[in-house]
C-alpha cells in the first residue's frame, strides 16, 4: 500500500553476519528481502489515492453581493444528515441568469476549510438537455483527481461509482455539481459516507460534526433527488437593495452617487436578475464616459431591453433564456410562446388551458403538463400559496417568450390572445352581475350570464374576485384595444363598474376607461361611446373633477339621443343632475331627475324610477326642504327594498340619515345608519362603509358623545385613506374639529 511511514530497524542477523536494515522516512513502496538471486525487475505503479486533497472549486465571484437569507439557509442545510449516510445533499434551483453558480461558489469557498478531504467540481452541462454530460465521464474524472490510476478505472459506470464511494468514504468532502439536468446524472456521483462523529474538529457547533456535502445547481426541478435525501433551495431574484449593491460595485461609488435615480431605474428594469445587472454594469465599467442615463434609456423600451442586456462576447440574458427554451418539448415551447401573451402579472391554470386548447377537455391534461414542464425548467414560476395553481413570468422572461412567439403565425397569436380576453370578459361579467344584478347593460353577455348558475357565493366574494384580478383585467382592456379587439375592450370596462364603484381604485378606473372610450370610438357606434363617457364621467366626479365630469355627461347625452336610445339618455340625464348637485345647482338637478324619471316610467323600469326619486330627495335636502326630502327618500327606499336592491337601499338609508342630521334630528339618523352599515358590510363595499361611518360620528357629536364621534371619524378616515378617496380630507378636518371640542387644551 502506498503510504508514508517511519522505519528505524528491520531484519536481524541472517546467520552470515549480514543485516537488512531500513532507516529514516520512506515515501512510497519499499522492498525488503534476505537474499536476491538473478535479475530483479520492480515496477512501481501510480498510487491509488492522492496524498494532496483535490481543490477544484471554481474561483469565487469577484462582485458577489447580498443573498444573506439564502446563505443562511444553505449553512443550516449543510449540517443536516443522518448517522448512517453522513452526507448532506443540497439542490439550488432557479432560472438562468439568477446566479446559482455564483452563490454556490461564494458559499462553498466560505466554508471549504471545514472539508479537509477536499473539493471536487464538474459542470454537467445540463442547461441543454441534449448536451448533458454523461455521469461516467464525470465519475472517471473524479477518480483520477482522487489518485486512481487511469489504467485501473473500470469501464462500467456502476463499478466506477462503487470505486468512487470507496475512495471518498470517511473523507469530509465537497462535491459541487453545476448545471445538472437529472437525478440520473447525480446518483453515481454521490460520495460514500463522511467521517463519523468522532473523526475530527470540523464542526459547526459543539457535538455536531459536519457531514460531506454535495451541492447541485440546476435550472430544472429535479424532484427525484428527494429520494436521495436532497433538500431544495429556490434562488429568487435579488432584492432591490442587493441589486443596487452589485451594480454600485461594478460602476464605482462616485458614479453611483452622481446618478442615483438613474441607477435605481436601471436596476429595476433588470428585474433583480444578477446576470442582467452584471451585463449592464460591465458595459458601463468599460465606458467610464457614459452616463448611467444612457443605459436607462435603452432599457426603458421593451423592444430594445433584451438587446441592451448583452455583451459582445456572447454573455447575455437572451442567450441564457434561449438555452432553456431550446430544451423544451414542442408542447411546452408552444405554451411558453402563447401564455406569455396573457395580459397581466399572472394567470391561473384554467386560463392557461383555455388559451392553449380552446378548453377542449381531452387536451387539457397535455396543456397542464406543458405548464408543469415550464415550471420545472424555471421559466415559469408557480405560486400555490392560495391553494390554486397560479403562474407568472419574470418580466424579462416574458419579454423573451414574446420575442420568441413573434415568429409564430399571427393568426395563432391573435386567437390565443382573443381566448384570454374572452376568458376574463366572461368572468368579469359574471362577477359584476353578482354584485349589481339590477343595472342595465349594453353587453348582451349579461343576458346569458343571468341564466347561468351563480359564479360567486355572495356579492362580497364577487367583489373580492374582481379586485384581486383588477391588474390583469385592466391590462386586458389595454391589450384588447392594442390588438383591435375594440368591442371586448369597452365591454370589459362596462363589467368593471361594480369594483370601481365599491372599491374605487381611481387611477385604474380612469386609465382603463380612457382606453375603453377610445375603443368605443374606434367602433363608431354612439351607444358604447355614451356608456363609456358616463362611467368615465363618474370617475371624474368622484375625484372632484366636476368640469370634466359634466363634459363627459353632456356628450354622453348627445350620443344617446343620436342613437335614439332612451335608457342611455335617462342615464346621462341622471349623471348631469348629480353634477348639478355637486355644483350647488339643486334646482337644475330636480329638472334633470324628473326628466330621467319620466323615461324610466315609460320603459317600465322601476329601479330607474326609484333612483330618480332618491336623487330628487337629495336635491330637496340641498335646498333645505328636509321634510319633503325625507318623504321622497322613504318612497325610494321602499321601492329598492321591493326590487330587491340592497346596495341602493343602503345608499338611500344613508342619505335619509344625513337629511335628518341636517334637520337637527340626530336620534332619527341612528337606526337607518346602523341598517345601512350592516348592508354594505355584508356586500363588502369598503367605500360605502367609510361613507356611512362619518354620519354616525355626526350623530354622536350632535348627541354630545364626542368620544364616540372621534372613534367613528377615525374609522372613516382610515377607510377613505386606504381607498385613496378625496373624502379623507374632509373627514380629517372634521376629526380635528371634534377633537378640539372634546379637549380644548
Amino acid at each position: 500500500m502506498y503510504e508514508e511511514r517511519e522505519a528505524t530497524t528491520s531484519a536481524g542477523d541472517g546467520g552470515d553476519g549480514s543485516w537488512n536494515e531500513l532507516g529514516g522516512v520512506v515515501h512510497g513502496p519499499a522492498v525488503q528481502a534476505r537474499d536476491v538471486h538473478g535479475g530483479l525487475h520492480i515496477t512501481v505503479g501510480r498510487p491509488t489515492e492522492t496524498s494532496v486533497p483535490p481543490r477544484q472549486l471554481p474561483p469565487a465571484p469577484a462582485n458577489f453581493t447580498g443573498r444573506s437569507s439564502v446563505l443562511a439557509d444553505l449553512n443550516l442545510l449543510a449540517l443536516g444528515s443522518d448517522a448512517t449516510r453522513r452526507l448532506a445533499v443540497i439542490v439550488l434551483t432557479g432560472a438562468g441568469g439568477l446566479g446559482k453558480t455564483s452563490v454556490a461558489s461564494h458559499w462553498l469557498h466560505s466554508i471549504s476549510d471545514h472539508y479537509e478531504g477536499g473539493a471536487l467540481f464538474a459542470d454537467l452541462r445540463g442547461h441543454l438537455l441534449a448536451d448533458a454530460a454523461l455521469p461516467g465521464d464525470i465519475a472517471a474524472g473524479f477518480l483520477r483527481a482522487l489518485g486512481a490510476a487511469p489504467d485501473r478505472l473500470p469501464p462500467d459506470v456502476a463499478e466506477q461509482a462503487a470505486m468512487y464511494r470507496s475512495m471518498t468514504t470517511g473523507r469530509r468532502m465537497i462535491i459541487f455539481l453545476d448545471n445538472v439536468a437529472s437525478a440520473a446524472q447525480v446518483r453515481p456521483l454521490l460520495p460514500g459516507p463522511g467521517p463519523g462523529p468522532d473523526a475530527g474538529p470540523a464542526t459547526a457547533e459543539p457535538g455536531q460534526p459536519r457531514p460531506s456535502l454535495v451541492v447541485v445547481t440546476t435550472r430544472w426541478r429535479i424532484a427525484g433527488l428527494a429520494l436521495d435525501g436532497a433538500r431544495f433551495v429556490e434562488l429568487p431574484p435579488l432584492e432591490e437593495a442587493e441589486a443596487l449593491g452589485l451594480f454600485d460595485r461594478m460602476i464605482g461609488p462616485q458614479r453611483a452617487a452622481a446618478e442615483s435615480a438613474e441607477r435605481r431605474a436601471v436596476v429595476r428594469l433588470c428585474g433583480g436578475i444578477p446576470l442582467a445587472v452584471c451585463v449592464i454594469g460591465a458595459r458601463l465599467a468599460a465606458r467610464p464616459g457614459w452616463p448611467v442615463s444612457r443605459i436607462a434609456g435603452s432599457l426603458a423600451s421593451e423592444r430594445s431591453r433584451l438587446a441592451a442586456l448583452s455583451l459582445a462576447d456572447g454573455l447575455s440574458v437572451r442567450a441564457a433564456f434561449d438555452v432553456s427554451y431550446r430544451s423544451l418539448s414542442p408542447g411546452a415551447a408552444r405554451a411558453y410562446r402563447l401564455t406569455a401573451l396573457i395580459p397581466g402579472p399572472g394567470f391561473d391554470a384554467d386560463l392557461a388551458v383555455a388559451v392553449l386548447t380552446d378548453d377542449v377537455a381531452d387536451l387539457s391534461e397535455a396543456a397542464r403538463a406543458a405548464l408543469d414542464e415550464l415550471a420545472d425548467a424555471s421559466l415559469l414560476t408557480e405560486d400555490v400559496a392560495t391553494g390554486a395553481a397560479r403562474y407568472h413570468y419574470h418580466d424579462l422572461t416574458r419579454l423573451h417568450a414574446q420575442e420568441t412567439g413573434a415568429l409564430a403565425p399571427p393568426a395563432e397569436r391573435h386567437a390565443a390572445l382573443l381566448r384570454a380576453v374572452t376568458w376574463y370578459l366572461d368572468r368579469a361579467v359574471a362577477a359584476d352581475l353578482a354584485v349589481n344584478p339590477g343595472r342595465w347593460h349594453l353587453n348582451p353577455m349579461y343576458e346569458a350570464a343571468a341564466l347561468s348558475p351563480r359564479a360567486h357565493a355572495s356579492a362580497a366574494a364577487a367583489l373580492d374576485w374582481l379586485e384581486s384580478n383588477l391588474a390583469a383585467l385592466v391590462a386586458t382592456v389595454h391589450a384588447a384595444h392594442d390588438h383591435s379587439m375594440h368591442e371586448q375592450a369597452w365591454m370589459l370596462c362596462e363589467a368593471l363598474w361594480s369594483v370601481f364603484v365599491h372599491r374605487k381604485h381611481f387611477g385604474q378606473w380612469i386609465a382603463s376607461h380612457l382606453v375603453g372610450l377610445a375603443s368605443a370610438r374606434a367602433g363608431g357606434d354612439p351607444l358604447p361611446q355614451s356608456r363609456m363617457r358616463v362611467q368615465l364621467g363618474l370617475a371624474f366626479r368622484a375625484t372632484r373633477r366636476t368640469g370634466e365630469a359634466r363634459e363627459q355627461f353632456l356628450t354622453a347625452l348627445a350620443l344617446a339621443r343620436e342613437a335614439g336610445h332612451p335608457l342611455s339618455e335617462a342615464t346621462a340625464l341622471e349623471q348631469i343632475g348629480l353634477a348639478d348637485l355637486a355644483e350647488a345647482r339643486a334646482g337644475d338637478a330636480i329638472g334633470r331627475f324628473a326628466a330621467a324619471r319620466d323615461i324610466h316610467r315609460r320603459l317600465g323600469r322601476q329601479r330607474g324610477v326609484a333612483l330618480a326619486d332618491r336623487h330628487i330627495g337629495e336635491a330637496l335636502r340641498d335646498l333645505g326642504r328636509y321634510d319633503q326630502a325625507l318623504l321622497e327618500l322613504a318612497e325610494a327606499r321602499l321601492q329598492f327594498a321591493a326590487l330587491p336592491d340592497q346596495y341602493q337601499e343602503a345608499r338611500t338609508l344613508t342619505i335619509a340619515a344625513h337629511t335628518s342630521l341636517l334637520a337637527g334630528r340626530p336620534a332619527d339618523a341612528v337606526q337607518p345608519l346602523g341598517q345601512a352599515l350592516s348592508i354594505v358590510t355584508g356586500l363588502g363595499s369598503r367605500y360605502e362603509q367609510a361613507r356611512v361611518t362619518p354620519f354616525l360620528g355626526d350623530a354622536a357629536a350632535q348627541a354630545g358623545d364626542l368620544t364616540a364621534a372621534r372613534d367613528y371619524l377615525r374609522r372613516a378616515l382610515d377607510g377613505f385613506e386606504d381607498l385613496g378617496a378625496p373624502e379623507a380630507d374632509e373627514v380629517r378636518q372634521e376629526l380635528a374639529a371634534v377633537t378640539a371640542d372634546a379637549d380644548p387644551g
